[in-house]
């Protein structure tokens, strides 16, 4: 049995967006193909993501000191706690898929808040002379993420989500990418002939994912 985590960022119903439309029909053709395998839904504007705050950062200070003996207080333990449990799911799958749209060439903040809580020192990745480095489990992990970029163009500037994500996820061990793009998030608007390939793209990544 595989784990599959799948992580939705998108305030628009289903019906309203291209992402979340076709990501469904993904995860269903998935699941036809594997149903033994356990899937774990995250969506991040139902659950709620703890923001790295100031309490957040001491304890990832005393963290890479070695000070984890010390005693957190209890703001910190709650604050702390709520991360490493979303740290720990993402440790324990082997297939990770992010849907996902772009405000203002990047993600959402609640999306940025998600990274930084599975980006946990001593948990997911360690510093090193050479720099970060990550020490998940060594499995074959692969990831999807279906994305659909901004509605309108910011001049010449390019959407910074996609490049991001790709590198973060190589850090951690992650090398096995796909990657899945839409102009446009909304139905009505993005070119029929896009959409149409990406869900074919979708439909046959399902298999063999």
């Amino acid at each position: 049995m595989t784990n599959l985590l799948y992580v939705t960022c998108n305030l628009s119903s289903q019906n309203r967006s291209c992402t979340l439309s076709l990501g469904q029909e993904f995860l269903d053709e998935y699941l036809s193909w594997h149903p033994q395998d356990e899937v774990q839904v995250l969506d991040l504007y139902r659950d709620i993501v703890q923001r790295t705050d100031e309490d957040v950062m001491n304890v990832w200070r005393r963290t890479l000191r070695e000070e984890e003996s010390v005693a957190l207080s209890d703001e910190e333990r709650r604050k702390v706690t709520r991360i490493w449990r979303l740290a720990d799911q993402f440790a324990r799958c082997e297939k990770y898929v992010f849907v996902t749209h772009s405000i203002n060439l990047w993600f959402p903040a609640e999306f940025k808040m998600y990274v930084d809580a599975v980006c946990v020192p001593n948990r997911t990745y360690r510093h090193t002379p050479e720099g970060m480095e990550g020490i998940l489990p060594k499995l074959q992990r692969r990831s999807l993420h279906l994305h659909a970029g901004p509605p309108v163009p910011f001049g010449s500037e390019q959407d910074l989500s996609v490049p991001y994500l790709r590198a973060i996820l190589k850090v951690l061990g992650v090398t096995d990418q796909e990657t899945v793009l839409l102009h446009d998030d909304a139905p009505e608007k993005g070119p029929e002939a896009e959409q149409e390939a990406a869900r074919q793209r979708l439909l046959k990544l399902a298999r063999s994912f």
